[in-house]
């Protein structure tokens, strides 16, 4: 059996908790495209000067280092050691205090109603229990706070090639390795059913017009594709002809990438409308 094989979903030990995980996500969310996406999703929280935020799932802490820019005091919370380490590093650059604390997103140990608000971050889509977990974090925050939840609706995932029907098979494969491909459109009900109200609003697309350059898409690739092929849904020989494609229709200039990133913001219960 690979090591691959026996490593645990999340936490310590896991695939999340490794150097390779570390730069493939840094590297992706430095890039422009998903850089303007964060910027809008944070708009969403308004002032946060002085505010208590919690992160959950904060993976390398560059949505903790942004919030922390605006002037929230922020706990970011991972289950993995190497990406807490990294979120320290990313703070210092960035000279901003982040404090650091390790948890699980469905679980977070914190008192309740510690915080003034709490974002989750391209988090829910892997959870089993997406309203479980956020009534945990829910929990989390003083009554009337803030609830920033983002993520992926990967049923809108489309690829600019000749083969669609092969782009077709890429995204039904993809979407096979979620618990929930369809996070971002399902957002409403989950918060509503945790107990909280949505107040806005924030549908981004993700738009790439490069297959190689610095974007998300060249960033997460290499990952994407290698998940595809041990979870059997395309063989290497399909992936490799998709990777071609992409980077053909690259250098033709008619490439295109596109996902919707949906942002949602809610209301903690019991306080003030």
């Amino acid at each position: 059996m690979s090591d691959a094989a026996t490593r645990p979903a999340h936490g310590p030990g896991s695939a999340w908790d490794t150097p390779e995980a570390v730069g493939r996500v840094e590297s992706a969310y430095r890039a422009d495209d998903v850089t303007r996406v964060r910027s809008a999703q944070i708009d969403l929280l308004g002032s946060l000067d002085g505010l208590r935020v919690l992160d959950v799932g904060a993976g390398p802490g560059i949505f903790a280092r942004d919030l922390a820019l605006r002037g929230a005091r922020v706990t970011a919370m991972d289950s993995a050691p190497a990406m807490l380490e990294a979120a320290r590093a990313e703070a210092a650059r960035a000279g901003v205090e982040l404090e650091l604390l390790q948890g699980d997103a469905s679980a977070p140990p914190v008192e309740d109603g510690a915080f003034d608000a709490a974002v989750v971050v391209q988090v829910v889509e892997y959870v089993p229990d997406a309203v479980g977990c956020l009534a945990a974090v829910a929990r989390a925050v003083r009554p009337g706070g803030s609830l920033l939840v983002c993520d992926t609706d990967w049923t809108t995932a489309a690829w600019g090639i000749a083969d669609t029907a092969l782009a077709e098979r890429v995204k039904a494969g993809w979407c096979a390795t979620k618990e929930h491909p369809d996070a971002g459109r399902r957002i409403p009900d989950w918060l509503e059913a945790a107990g909280c109200r949505i107040v806005a609003w924030e549908p981004r697309l993700l738009a790439v017009a490069d297959a190689a350059g610095d974007t998300f898409h060249a960033h997460t690739w290499p990952s994407y594709r290698s998940t595809l092929e041990r979870s059997g849904a395309l063989t290497a020989t399909e992936l490799e002809r998709f990777q071609a494609l992409c980077l053909e229709a690259t250098a033709a200039g008619r490439f295109s990438f596109t996902v919707v990133r949906h942002g949602w913001l809610a209301r903690v219960g019991g306080g003030a409308p």
